[in-house]
C-alpha cells in the first residue's frame, strides 16, 4: 500500500469515526423502557465498508460507536459494540466483495450484515436483563428494524456516490491512480 493510500484511509476513519460518534451520540432514539437507542451508526459502517473498503468500515465502526457509548453512559457494553461493529463491517465486506460482480445481488449484504450485529448484542441484553430475556427480545426487534433503515439508507447513499463517481476508493477496495494518458 502506498503512503498516500494509507493516509487516505487514516483520514476517511478518523472522518467516519467521527460522523459515527455524533450520529449515535447526538441523534439517538430512545427505546421504551429504556433498553437502549435506536441510531444511524450501521447507516455510516455499512455505507463507509462498501465504498471505502473494510478497513475503514471496521475501524470507523469501532472506534465512533465505542467512543459514544462511552460518551452516552453505556460503557458497560463497550466489549459488545466492539464485537457488534466489527462483525457486522467484516461480515458485510466479504459477502459484498464476493458478490460485487452481481449488481443487484451484492446489495443483499446490506441487509445481512446487520443480522450479525444484532446476534453480537443478545447476550449483553441477556446478562443485564437477568437472563429473563425480555430486554433481549425488545431490543432485537429495534436492533432488526435499525438494521435494515441503516441498510436502505446506506444502499441509496452507496448508489449516489457510485453514479456521481466520486473518485476516491472504487468498490473492490483499491485506489486507482491514472496519469495523464490514462495509465495505472
Amino acid at each position: 500500500m502506498s503512503k498516500r493510500a494509507l493516509i487516505l484511509k487514516i483520514a476517511l476513519t478518523a472522518l467516519f469515526s467521527a460522523l459515527i460518534f455524533v450520529l449515535t451520540s447526538f441523534l439517538p432514539i430512545p427505546y421504551a423502557g429504556g433498553a437502549g437507542y435506536f441510531n444511524f451508526s450501521d447507516l455510516l459502517i455499512l455505507f463507509s465498508s462498501a465504498y471505502f473498503g473494510p478497513f475503514v468500515g471496521v475501524l470507523s465502526g469501532i472506534i465512533g460507536a465505542s467512543l459514544s457509548d462511552l460518551y452516552v453512559g453505556f460503557a458497560n457494553s463497550i466489549p459488545f459494540t466492539i464485537l457488534a461493529k466489527a462483525l457486522e463491517a467484516i461480515v458485510f465486506s466479504l459477502l459484498f466483495y464476493f458478490l460485487r460482480n452481481h449488481k443487484y445481488l451484492k446489495h443483499i449484504s446490506f441487509f445481512i450484515a446487520p443480522v450479525f450485529m444484532v446476534a453480537s448484542y443478545i447476550p449483553y441484553y441477556l446478562i443485564y436483563d437477568n437472563g429473563q430475556g425480555v430486554m433481549a427480545l425488545v431490543s432485537s426487534c429495534f436492533d432488526l428494524i435499525q438494521g435494515t433503515v441503516s441498510g436502505t439508507l446506506a444502499i441509496l447513499l452507496y448508489l449516489a456516490f457510485y453514479k456521481i463517481k466520486i473518485p476516491l476508493l472504487n468498490n473492490t477496495y483499491t485506489i486507482k491512480h491514472r496519469n495523464k494518458n490514462g495509465d495505472k
